[in-house]
Parts: structure tokens; C-alpha cells; sequence
């Protein structure tokens, strides 16, 4: 625990407290909002429920007495007097992902003992909602800022970033910051993100239509085939010869259905798609399966040749990319999603490269590998990697912030990416400890009362200690 606080601290800490039962309340109110991404309108770019989490976050935002600025695309909070250009930032998001299957409670917001459920309570709901709290507990508490505040909350951090990249269109950047998005102590590497397509076709035989996974940057925890003109006798014989323990265990189901069709359906464990090793993926344990099939051989030479492209490894050897760095680790390349009808075979692939990779040469190396197995490939959405050194604010002065909890604690470089690469000195923190169970992007994703509670306090003090430090002299 912290020693030696000062008078402001004691204050501000005391003040966070009290604001914690109206922060878990408006935490609540905004689980209530499934801000999926839908279909866009002219005043909901990223759709009506997006657009109501933003209205929803303005007026809490204004009920405390903070300024605000709600636009289509993003919503921006302020505290204190001067420049954005000089302002900490605090970057965090209201939109989350689909909410998937096998959730046990409510992914609206459901408090079960000291766990607050729903989708977004980790990320990165509960997140926004203790940074607002905690800069109103600073506002509360009269503390004089050496700098303004400004908290850029978006709608689209799931699906392209789109609302940040129109923030930094309209907006000035803050000088540095950081978002509530990632992991503690702090994150200073980001690896470069690649959303790909792939496509590949083969003949129409028994496989008439293959679905796995809802978004890309997502291990798919459920994968599903039809198969017309097989026997249900012949198919659970082939499946029983090497699947008897994934068909024992359910992690493998097959079913009859009307007009002497089969079902196969595989549950694998899902996981966000920067760390597929985290994860069982339901898209590659499925295609295993159909390669055991009698199918057609063009089918199946397609099933066999993207799962050893795309699904037997999580570091992109079978795709010929692998690679890794001392400063942030392997690549990782997750078959995000897998579709197929009318012999088209559709892929999503994340792929998660070392910040100092160079990105044309994985492209190159991957895409002629794709071109040797008649797969046409895509790329959707690219990212460069962020790299801000440890040893220079805002990472310094978080890490050691950071410290006064856990001593030893290290600064991370990550997979998973954040709306700070798209600024100049800006880190991941938090809002994931040690003691945190990762469920972001899964099936019963909850913050803890406790977490939510040391959020508050850690960003009212992390914001109050950034605005007493100069700006980086560096940037990267």
C-alpha cells in the first residue's frame, strides 16, 4: 500500500470513495447499453446503441459538474484551465464487442456478490467510468491542475478507430496521457496490428456452409458446419477414430437434421486475438475435424490447407512469418473468423507483429505464401506499432506511481492495441492487474468491486501526478 501521501492525496482519496457508490450506479447504466456497432445513421455513425452510450456518458459527465462535448463520434470531458495542446489526456472507449455465447449472467450489467458483470465492465466501461469519476473527484476536492484535463472517450475502438481518427481531425492532440484500456504497471510497446481478409474457393461437394467467429481480433469460441449427403453412421465413425475425446467431452458435437443433413459443431475457449494462446480456437479444432471427413478432396485439401496456413500455431510458422524482438515478443497471427457457402471459403485473420519488425516483409513473405495455396489476400486495417521508452513521462512517472502498490513491477509491451498509438507519448494503464481475471472479449467478463473501487483511486491520483509533469522532450 501507498506511504507517505500528502494532504491533496488524503483528500482526493477520501473524496473518491464517497463518489464510489454513484460510480458503480453509472457503471451499471452503461452496461445497460449493448453499444455494439450497427448499422450507422447520420447522427449514430457506429449505430443507435453506440450513440446512446455517448449520450449517456455526457450527461453523467455533466451531472458532475465537468464540461462537455458530445459529438457523433466521440465525447470529450474537461477539467481545468488552457491549452488541449498542454493538457494530460485520458483516452478510453464506450463500444464493445459482440457479446457472444455462454455467458451465465447478465452481459447488461448483473452484480452477483462483489462482481459487476456485463460486457465492457473490464473493457472498457468500468475503465471510463472510474477516470470520470476519479477527474470529478479532483474537481470536488479543489485541487489546482498545472495543466488541463481532457478525457476523449470514443465509439469505435473495436471496429477501426475510426472516432479517433475524426477527434484528431477537429481536435488538438493532448500533449501526453494515457488510456485505461490494456494492463498495469504501464504498457510502452504495442506491437503493429494487421486485420487481414483471405479467400479461397473449391468445387461445392458435401460442405454446404461453415461458420466461426463473430469479429476478427477474437479467438472464435464456437465454430459450426453443415454437411449434406453423408451418413450420420459414417461421419461419427471417421470422428470417433480421432476425435473420441473431444466428442466424450462436447468439445465436438454432431447432429442430424432434417433433409439428410449432418451438423458438426466444435467449442473452443475464446480469448482476445492479440493472445490466441490464451484461447482454444473453435475455427481450427473444427477444421481438424472436417479433414477426418470423408468430404470431396478439393474441400478437403481447402480445410487442410488453411489450418496448416492459419490454425495449427499461434506464432505464424505455418504461414512462414515468424519473428520476434527483446522489446516486445513473438508474432501472433489468430484465425479470427472462418465462413463458407457456395464453395467460397471467407477468412478474418489478427496478426500481431514485434515493434521493430519491419511490416513489408512479413506482408510479402505471407502473401506469396497465400499465393502458393490459391488464397487471395487482403488487408483490411493496418496499424504501425507504439514505442514510447520506459524511462521518459508519462511511462516513468505511472511505473513508479504503480510501484507504491506492487514494488517489482515491471513495464509490459503487449499485443493487444490502444487508441495511444494514434497519439505522440501516450501509454497503456491499467485498468488489469496481477489478481485481474482477463475476461475481456469473453463470456462473463466482470470487474471486481475492489478493482473498480482501486481504479477510482489510481487514476484520480495518476491524472493529479501527470499534471505536475513537463511534457516529454522526445517524441517517438
Amino acid at each position: 500500500m501507498q506511504k507517505n501521501l500528502s494532504a491533496d492525496e488524503q483528500r482526493l482519496l477520501a473524496q473518491t470513495a464517497a463518489l464510489y457508490p454513484d460510480a458503480k450506479a453509472a457503471l451499471l447504466e452503461l452496461l445497460a447499453i449493448p453499444s455494439v456497432e450497427g448499422k450507422p445513421e447520420n447522427d449514430a455513425p457506429f449505430g443507435r446503441e453506440v450513440a446512446n452510450a455517448l449520450q449517456k456518458a455526457a450527461e453523467i459527465a455533466a451531472g458532475l459538474g465537468l464540461q462537455t462535448n458530445l459529438t457523433p463520434y466521440y465525447l470529450t470531458v474537461d477539467c481545468g484551465e488552457g491549452k488541449t495542446e498542454d493538457a494530460i489526456g485520458v483516452l478510453s472507449h464506450l463500444d464493445v464487442v459482440p457479446f457472444g455465447e455462454g455467458w451465465h449472467f447478465s452481459p447488461t450489467g448483473e452484480v452477483v456478490e462483489d462482481k459487476i458483470y456485463g460486457r465492457g465492465s473490464l473493457d472498457d466501461k468500468g475503465p471510463t467510468v472510474a477516470a470520470l469519476f476519479a477527474l470529478a473527484a479532483i474537481k470536488q476536492c479543489g485541487l489546482p491542475l498545472a495543466r488541463p484535463v481532457r478525457l476523449i472517450i470514443g465509439g469505435n475502438e473495436e471496429s477501426g478507430s475510426r472516432c479517433i481518427l475524426r477527434y484528431l481531425e477537429e481536435q488538438p492532440a493532448p500533449a501526453f496521457g494515457f488510456s485505461p484500456d490494456a494492463n498495469f504497471p504501464v504498457i510502452f510497446a504495442e506491437k503493429g496490428i494487421a486485420l487481414l481478409s483471405a479467400q479461397m474457393s473449391a468445387a461445392p461437394g458435401k460442405l454446404h456452409e461453415i461458420t466461426a467467429g463473430t469479429v476478427v481480433n477474437a479467438v472464435p469460441g464456437k465454430a459450426r458446419a453443415v454437411l449434406q449427403d453423408m451418413p450420420a453412421d459414417t461421419a461419427r465413425a471417421a470422428l470417433q477414430a480421432s476425435f473420441a475425446s473431444e466428442l466424450a467431452e462436447a468439445q465436438l458435437i454432431l447432429d442430424e437434421l432434417p433433409n439428410s443433413t449432418l451438423q458438426l459443431t466444435a467449442i473452443g475457449k475464446a480469448a482476445h486475438g492479440s493472445q490466441p494462446e490464451k484461447g482454444v480456437n473453435a475455427a481450427a479444432l473444427l477444421l481438424r475435424a472436417l479433414s477426418a471427413l470423408p468430404l470431396c478432396e478439393a474441400e478437403a485439401g481447402v480445410c487442410r490447407g488453411i489450418l496448416s496456413l492459419f490454425g495449427e500455431d499461434h506464432d505464424g510458422a505455418g504461414a512462414g512469418i515468424p519473428c520476434r524482438d527483446d522489446v516486445s515478443g513473438a508474432l501472433t497471427l489468430n484465425l479470427g473468423t472462418l465462413h463458407m457457402t457456395d464453395g467460397v471459403f471467407t477468412l478474418g485473420l489478427d496478426l500481431r507483429y514485434p515493434v521493430t519488425a519491419d511490416w513489408a516483409a512479413i506482408y510479402n513473405k505471407l502473401d506469396a505464401r497465400c499465393r502458393e495455396n490459391g488464397i487471395t489476400l487482403t488487408v483490411d486495417e493496418h496499424k504501425a506499432p507504439l514505442y514510447v521508452p520506459k524511462e521518459q513521462n508519462p511511462a516513468a512517472a505511472l511505473l513508479a506511481l504503480y510501484r507504491e502498490y506492487e514494488p517489482d513491477a515491471e513495464a509490459l509491451a503487449v499485443g493487444g492495441g490502444t487508441y495511444c498509438r494514434a497519439f505522440e507519448n501516450f501509454v497503456a494503464f491499467g485498468p488489469l492487474r496481477k489478481t485481474t481475471a482477463d475476461l475481456m472479449h469473453q463470456a462473463d467478463e466482470y470487474i471486481t468491486e475492489a478493482d473498480l473501487r482501486f481504479l477510482l483511486e489510481i487514476y484520480a491520483r495518476a491524472i493529479l501526478r501527470l499534471t505536475a509533469c513537463q511534457p516529454p522532450q522526445n517524441h517517438v
